[in-house]
């Protein structure tokens, strides 16, 4: 009974905690709406998706201190790997995570006292919820990552060739990025995203070789393209051959990397056999001289 009561007041007091949170965040958001309203004299007017958006930002803001710098630069790379604009999507996954932290616990606690589960059911149950609610965002960024990488590699061939035909067709550097861009935007859209944000880089930055070291953050086809370019443009070498050079690369390692799972699948299709196709061939092939020897002592 005694356990009872100090997991109920726990609860009650995340409850509260979490309420707070709530209540003074969205004081601050009005108050930065009013302010925003009298200085620039519009009227403040939003959608509930950019509000909540907004609202997480504010959370991650705040709570982003909390973290030590190695770990946000390591989420930071992380996030730029899954194709986002770290800069603005940081704070809003900071503040995602917060709220499931508080959110998950409390929802499963309360679902299971209306269900009315016994005590146990819901100790486990809530620490499922906590479970979830630390791991959840960042497995959910993780899958985001392998996506984007593996349309990246699957991409990145096709766009060195693209690109490599447009500067033997004589167009300038910008000019052929911008043009594969276009073409590749129906059919792979993580690519088209990729090289827009590096034209806006080239026409942004004052180096060009810090245009391509930031694209090289992304993956690893990526990083070589980015590598190449710049020694390309640095030693003044022939950029389409350097280009066809890379693209043969990337699918040479492709066709590796198809062969090296095509060698791995019979050591896979151990388990399976031995599961469930053996026992199937053991009584296929013993079930008739069984039964014969059974009625024969019968």
């Amino acid at each position: 009974m005694t356990a009872v009561v100090g997991f109920a007041t726990l609860a009650t007091v995340v409850a509260a905690a979490m309420f707070i949170l709530v209540i003074r965040e969205v004081h601050i958001r009005a108050l930065d709406a009013r302010v925003a309203s009298a200085v620039l004299g519009i009227p403040h007017r939003r959608s509930s998706t950019q509000g909540l958006m907004g609202w997480l930002s504010s959370i991650g803001g705040r709570y982003k201190r909390f973290y030590a710098e190695e770990n946000l630069e390591e989420l930071r790379m992380i996030i730029r790997s899954a194709g986002f604009n770290h800069y603005r999507t940081l704070p809003i996954w900071i503040g995602v995570k917060a709220v499931s932290m508080f959110l998950f616990p409390l929802a499963a606690f309360l679902t299971t006292q209306l269900l009315g589960k016994p005590f146990p059911d819901v100790m486990i149950f809530t620490l499922f919820g906590v479970v979830i609610g630390i791991m959840g965002p960042r497995l959910i960024l993780f899958v985001l990552k392998r996506r984007f990488d593996a349309a990246i590699r699957l991409g990145t061939p096709d766009a060195i060739d693209l690109l490599v035909v447009c500067s033997e067709a004589g167009m300038g550097l910008e000019g052929g990025i911008e043009r594969v861009a276009e073409e590749m935007k129906e059919t792979n859209p993580e690519i088209t995203q990729v090289l827009r944000g590096l034209l806006d880089d080239l026409r942004i930055l004052p180096n060009r070789a810090e245009a391509f070291e930031k694209l090289g953050t992304k993956s690893e086809g990526l990083r070589r393209f980015g590598t190449v370019i710049a020694q390309s443009l640095q030693y003044g070498t022939p950029l389409g051959q350097a280009l066809r050079g890379i693209a043969a690369d990337l699918r040479r390692e492709r066709i590796t990397k198809l062969e090296e799972r095509a060698h791995k699948l019979g050591a896979k299709l151990t388990i399976p056999m031995v599961l469930f196709m053996l026992p199937a061939m053991f009584v296929i092939l013993g079930g008739s001289p069984f039964l014969h020897l059974a009625r024969a002592f019968k």
